[in-house]
């Protein structure tokens, strides 16, 4: 299993209007003197049209890779893949993940396959993943299944997070969604959805690990030290933690 870094996980800035707090160039050095190679990156990073060039300079100078574009594109209201489509040509990436963005109703799912066939047949080659986020035809996991088993796409898959923050319920969902499941979104929460270390939350990462097939990579999206406000933000400590967090869950993949 290749553990992948999320930019998400640096940016104290995310739920806030200002949504960013510093250019994504500026982490790159640091991401890459931890030992991270292979990022998801969020969107919001690279809004910003003009710094790209030199983005994905320092990408390459650094040896990194950008390989999951962690995009807000929302498929209920939106049929307009260019913004989508010019990010992951530029940046190279291989993977989109994706919200299952319609409501957890007969007609949602059926709106959102077909939007989904035509997303895929805009960015040939790149894999779409659907984050099983809350909000969403998510909510309604065997929903979700029979949408992805009517789907039958090789290019499109689950990204697993659990929906409900609830032991038995990510087990359960998970167990349903397993078939589908083509990356994880590693992250540690208690039962009050307050965030913790992947060791200390209720979520059994390492059963469901160790049932999938090492093929099957993760991200790991949070850590709690980063969940702060941005003038509280230690960009060191919240690397530190990903490390430690990162080196956890390589040893659950062993």
């Amino acid at each position: 299993m290749d553990i992948l870094l999320h930019t998400i996980a640096l940016e104290p800035a995310r739920w806030t209007p200002q949504r960013v707090s510093r250019p994504l160039a500026q982490l790159l050095p640091a991401i890459a003197e931890r030992g991270f190679k292979q990022l998801e990156i969020y969107e919001p990073h690279l809004r910003d049209e003009a710094e790209w060039p030199e983005i994905i300079a320092t990408l390459t100078s650094l040896g990194l890779k950008a390989e999951i574009l962690s995009s807000y594109l929302d498929l209920k209201t939106s049929e307009n893949f260019d913004d989508l489509k010019r990010r992951l040509d530029a940046f190279g990436f291989t993977k989109a993940r994706i919200f299952p963005s319609a409501p957890a109703t007969e007609e949602g799912m059926n709106t959102l396959a077909v939007r989904l066939r035509r997303l895929s047949a805009r960015i040939p080659g790149v894999e779409i993943l659907l984050e099983t986020h809350d909000g969403s035809l998510a909510d309604d996991p065997p929903l979700l299944v029979r949408m992805m088993e009517e789907l039958s796409h090789p290019r499109i898959g689950l990204l697993y997070q659990p929906t409900f923050f609830d032991a038995e319920r990510s087990l359960r969902q998970f167990e349903l969604e397993k078939p589908f499941i083509r990356h994880l979104h590693l992250q540690g929460r208690r039962a009050d959805t307050s965030f913790t270390r992947l060791e200390d939350g209720l979520v059994p990462w390492s059963r469901i690990i160790t049932e999938l097939s090492p093929e099957v990579n993760a991200t790991l999206e949070f850590v709690p030290c980063a969940v702060c406000p941005p003038e509280q933000f230690d960009l060191a400590a919240a690397l530190s933690e990903a490390r430690s967090e990162t080196d956890y869950a390589r040893l659950l993949a062993m």
